[in-house]
């Protein structure tokens, strides 16, 4: 019986015109729905220098909220792309750009720091920025100010990981490389640095991170239709693996999927929840099983050794799969890159 409704719904969709939907978000596994806590709140801004509020040195912090408020949790520390606003950002360093992803990594148990590092400042004073936000953000968390959830710790010490976008997901790269080589009293090394899609537009930034710590665990994903920073991703990945252990890293290709709609194409902007630069789509499955799966997954896998096989499987089912459409035909899996 059931096999033969779905026959009959193929071809209702067939006779219908209608293009098949993609699939609806996991119902469990780091990218799925299967949440550690109901909600989420977003606090800020703070500031570095309260008394001195530049706007380049703004930090949100988004954090768990309902269920039973956690002693402690891991941070994560979230680096938007070069938000403009000739890019069609009003004011650039909003966390809302990326609220869905952010409000996900909260609800999955992560504390997220997002600070606001380019507001009208040039590529050279990035890390500096990060540096400086992301410090003043630990230091607020360990203070146990009301509403505020402390930063957890292990015997390593505090429990830190990185994801970003873009820009900010070479920044990642580059402020852990700048710890490893010159290391900040009370800001330790990340764990995990999960990126998508780098790229350095017209700026400078160098690519090589071939002195970045060898502790950090790395995922890496870009898209077919991102070919403006190809050469970007290539330089980023081999100057990385003269650093990082073959079995602590993956580059991961996400493939464009025209079968249904909305298309699944791997373009620069599909990080960003807001649906700008990309057809207004939103959030949809590359959300769900590209940046949400790999950088939960990912950040599980460093720091409870659990989830391993989405965030870190080295081209294993868990982490290429990308669901069904509507239909039943597989939406093009991740491909895992030499």
């Amino acid at each position: 019986m059931l096999r033969y409704i779905t026959v009959l719904s193929l071809m209702a969709i067939r006779l219908s015109g209608q293009l098949p939907a993609p699939p609806a978000q996991p119902l469990t596994g780091p990218g799925g729905q299967d949440y550690l806590y109901p909600s989420y709140q977003k606090l800020g801004p703070y500031f570095v220098n309260p008394k001195d509020p530049e706007p380049y040195t703004a930090f949100y912090i988004l954090e768990p909220a309902g269920g039973t408020r956690p002693a402690s949790l891991p941070a994560a520390l979230f680096l938007h792309g070069y938000l403009v606003p000739g890019e069609g950002y009003p004011l650039g360093d909003s966390p809302d750009t990326y609220l869905y992803w952010l409000a996900h990594l909260a609800r999955m148990g992560y504390t997220v720091v997002f600070p606001a590092y380019d507001y009208r400042q040039p590529p050279r004073n990035f890390s500096a920025n990060i540096i400086q936000s992301w410090h003043a953000a630990l230091q607020l968390l360990a203070s146990r100010r009301p509403g505020l959830i402390p930063p957890a710790a292990d015997s390593r010490g505090i429990e830190t990981v990185f994801a970003g976008h873009s820009m900010g997901a070479v920044q990642c790269f580059a402020v852990a490389q700048q710890l490893s080589v010159s290391p900040v009293d009370g800001v330790p090394l990340p764990r995990a640095i999960a990126a998508f899609s780098p790229g350095i537009g017209r700026s400078a930034i160098s690519t090589d991170f071939s002195s970045i710590s060898t502790t950090i665990r790395v995922v890496v994903a870009h898209g077919d239709q991102d070919t403006n920073n190809s050469a970007t991703v290539a330089a980023i990945w081999n100057s990385l693996k003269r650093a990082v252990a073959a079995a602590n890293r993956d580059l991961l290709l996400v493939n464009s999927d025209f079968h249904g709609s909305p298309a699944q194409v791997g373009n620069h902007f599909f990080p960003d929840t807001n649906g700008y630069g990309d057809g207004g789509s939103g959030v949809d499955d590359r959300d769900y099983n590209v940046t949400w799966k790999l950088s939960v997954g990912l950040f599980n896998c460093a720091l409870h050794g659990a989830d391993c096989s989405y965030g870190l499987g080295h081209g294993s089912a868990d982490q290429v799969n990308m669901g069904s459409w509507s239909d039943g035909k597989p939406v093009t899996p991740l491909t895992l890159q030499p």
